[in-house]
């Protein structure tokens, strides 16, 4: 999956363009499919000046934030796997009663790790609903200026 920081949009697939607002990801396309960078005037391989328009520019942060999304709560989730598994199986030889609480708290952390799974999507929408408010932002600034 792609994310366009043109269009807020997510393409599946690697694709090489968006598929909702056609702009290449990254880097400048000539028509015969060949990257060059995003300040490029003409093609490197083949000397075409017809290249594509690159969404704007990633934010720095936005890899090292989803990066640190993905592990954090991993971690977390792993290590509280293994407390919960170990503390649980050592509970029950000791009291059998608290296997119900046992079953409880692995569903809700089943639960915790498919949440974790789906993270990627809430980040990318997330970004762009922060991306979306600060283009209006920053727009209506500038047209009252």
């Amino acid at each position: 999956m792609r994310y366009c920081y043109n269009c807020q949009k997510i393409t599946p697939g690697e694709p090489r363009y968006c598929n909702f607002c056609g702009r290449s990801y990254n880097v400048k396309l000539c028509p015969r499919g060949h990257a060059n960078s995003r300040n490029a005037e003409i093609c490197a391989e083949c000397g075409s000046r017809d290249l594509s328009t690159p969404q704007p520019r990633t934010p720095l942060w936005a890899p090292v934030i989803e990066y640190l999304l993905k592990l954090v709560p991993g971690l977390f989730l792993a290590i509280a796997s293994v407390v919960t598994l170990a503390a649980g199986i050592e509970a029950v030889r000791e009291n059998p009663a608290l296997q119900f609480a046992l079953v409880k708290l692995l569903i809700l952390l089943g639960i915790l790790w498919w949440l974790w799974s789906e993270l990627p999507a809430w980040f990318r929408n997330a970004i762009a609903r922060m991306l979306k408010r600060r283009r209006e932002q920053g727009g209506g600034k500038g047209r009252h200026s």
